[in-house]
């Protein structure tokens, strides 16, 4: 390297320790980079063309502070200057401030290499988190399960009443029973209009005047929840009847009803009897104006009371067992019989469908299916007018009812 190499070379070095006091002064914040290029021009500046190794820490050696031209250690080891370069030494002033020839000490880092790489990994951390580099909150939101629409819990209907509403996946009224439940091979059209035909005759009978309801209010509740079941029935079954395009008006009218009458007095009568007057004019073809808008389905618990069908099954089966011997029943009213096995049948298929409390309890689905069974089979002897059969059956009904009420009280 040339004399006047070397005179520039320390020109340029002396020019940058001026400028870098300057920028720490004038800012908060020295990008680590430009620290480490200051230090590798210094370096190579003092060493020659090769930059010289650089220190792992601090000089610890400290000089007298007499004089800032006070030699301590030079950087680059004995040897490393050649011609024409000049020694850069490390000394402190009076102020007690370390200087590297005419350069602060202080506007250097101890170990300049590991800054700017923890920099650098800073800079990448900032600009695009990676999946490990996530806040635990951030971790804790994204693990967190979130409530599905396909998972929606569900609310079971009380035996109190029908306004426990059960809602499945998705917000919507669960589907009752559809096409497992067979409600065509359980009740056919002539049972099903026949029941509804003396549904009417109870309920226009026991609202004739406030004492006829006070008498009667109690059965008229068991009616409308029966009309009730029965209408989403019909909602369901692909067989047209005469009101099935309103079933849905029907069926949420009977719940009304059966709501309604449970209690005495003239504001109850009134409560009862306005939906249904309504309800009539529906099953005769005629909709009232003003009436709220119907769900095409919805879940048996939720528009028809459990405890008020049981009732409605008890009636049934009551008339079956006293009835008299079987050949006598059949000879007399097989009719009756087959319109009160239907109702079992269908019945007992409606509270083990529908979403009511214990309804997902294995041993009482298995005794509600035994139950639909016997009264299927009941239904079906009384059709054949097989005597020995039918009373089978109507002892296996009430076995399947004794076991149920003994491990279930509703």
């Amino acid at each position: 390297m040339s004399v006047d190499r070397g005179i520039e070379l320390t020109q340029t070095v002396r020019r940058a320790a001026r400028a870098l006091p300057a920028t720490v002064s004038s800012s908060a914040f020295v990008p680590s980079w430009a620290l480490l290029s200051s230090w590798a021009l210094l370096v190579s500046a003092v060493s020659g063309c090769t930059p010289a190794p650089l220190p792992s820490s601090a000089p610890s050696t400290t000089a007298s502070s007499s004089s800032p031209a006070t030699e301590n250690t030079a950087v680059g080891g004995p040897g490393a200057l050649g011609d024409g370069e000049r020694q850069v030494s490390e000394h402190t002033d009076a102020q007690g401030r370390k200087w590297l020839g005419d350069v602060p000490y202080d506007v250097f880092f101890d170990d300049p290499l590991a800054v700017a790489a923890e920099g650098r990994s800073e800079n990448r951390s900032k600009a695009a988190p990676t999946e490990g580099q996530k806040s635990k909150t951030e971790v804790a939101t994204v693990e967190r399960p979130h409530p599905s629409s396909t998972t929606a819990p569900t609310t079971n209907a009380t035996d109190s009443g029908t306004s426990a509403a059960t809602k499945p996946a998705g917000g919507a009224a669960a589907k009752p029973g559809g096409a497992s439940a067979d409600w065509g091979e359980l009740i056919d059209a002539d049972v099903l209009d026949a029941e509804v035909k003396h549904i009417r005759t109870e309920l226009t009978a026991g609202l004739q005047s406030v004492g006829k309801y006070n008498a009667h209010y109690q059965e008229i509740a068991v009616s409308a929840a029966t009309l009730a079941a029965l209408a989403e029935i019909v909602v369901e079954l692909p067989r047209s009847t005469s009101w099935k395009e309103h079933a849905a008006n029907v069926r949420d009218l009977a719940a009304s009803i059966h709501d309604s009458a449970k209690a005495l007095g003239g504001q109850a009568y009134q409560a009862t009897k306005g939906p249904s007057d309504q309800l009539m004019d529906v099953l005769d073809g005629n909709v009232p104006a003003g009436l709220p808008a119907t769900e095409p389905m919805r879940d048996l618990a939720q528009v028809a009371n459990r405890s008020s069908l049981m009732k409605r099954m008890d009636r049934s089966f009551q008339h079956l067992k006293k009835g008299g011997s079987a050949q006598q029943l059949l000879k007399k009213d097989a009719g009756q019989a087959v319109e009160d096995a239907a109702i079992l049948a269908v019945l007992s298929r409606v509270i083990s469908v529908g979403h009511y409390d214990s309804a997902d309890d294995p041993k009482y689905h298995g005794q509600a299916t035994e139950l639909t069974r016997a009264a299927s089979d009941l239904a079906t002897a009384a059709k054949s007018g097989e005597a020995p059969a039918f009373a089978d059956a109507l002892t296996r009904i009430q076995k399947r009812c004794d076991a149920c009420h003994a491990d279930f009280r509703f």
